[in-house]
């Protein structure tokens, strides 16, 4: 009889796990939601690339940073110079999960780091899909500006052949940060 009763109440959770997971904005600054974009719209890529941030107070940080895209699964595996996983992103199927192997500031969402990945190499047209109202993407040649109501949130200068681009620099004027992101060559 108990479980008859308890049929009704496991049935919904059961179900819960077959449906398709629900695609959440990541905020890339304060009030900037981004959609991320599905990965299958996305270039197929797999690339090595150090990046440096440069920070408001004006330290400077080095990654090494691995990016996979492929077959509808994007990987973005940061790492120190020295090897040292930080974290690792996963989005497939419109779920992100973030592996942080250190201590992650309560402020920032690691997911912002797959949406600026997507901003600065995705197709526009993608980008743009995800985006709120109030919030648009420009492209000038080699350009692209993230704007909320008229203000420069983002921006992205790129280098070279199209994705990876051989040099990106993204800024964001209002925190004060610069990340400059170079593609590593492959060796021989």
């Amino acid at each position: 009889m108990l479980r008859r009763r308890a049929l009704p109440l496991l049935l919904p959770l059961l179900l819960a796990g077959c449906r398709r997971p629900q695609v959440q904005d990541v905020y890339v600054a304060p009030g900037v939601p981004m959609r991320l974009c599905a990965p299958e719209a996305g270039p197929d890529l797999s690339v090595t690339q150090e990046v440096v941030f440069q920070l408001p107070d004006g330290r400077r940080e080095t990654a090494l940073a691995v990016l996979q895209n492929r077959a509808g699964v994007m990987d973005l595996v940061a790492s120190t110079p020295l090897g040292q996983t930080l974290l690792a992103i996963h989005a497939k199927g419109g779920a992100v999960t973030v592996d942080a192997r250190i201590p992650i500031p309560g402020d920032l969402d690691p997911k912002a780091l797959a949406a600026l990945v997507q901003f600065a190499l995705w197709p526009l047209d993608a980008v743009r899909a995800g985006l709120a109202p109030g919030i648009r993407v420009e492209e000038d040649g080699s350009r692209r500006i993230l704007l909320r109501q008229d203000r420069v949130v983002w921006t992205v200068a790129r280098e070279g052949e199209a994705p990876p681009f051989r040099r990106l620099v993204l800024e964001n004027p209002a925190l004060g940060v610069r990340i400059r992101v170079r593609t590593l060559e492959d060796a021989p």
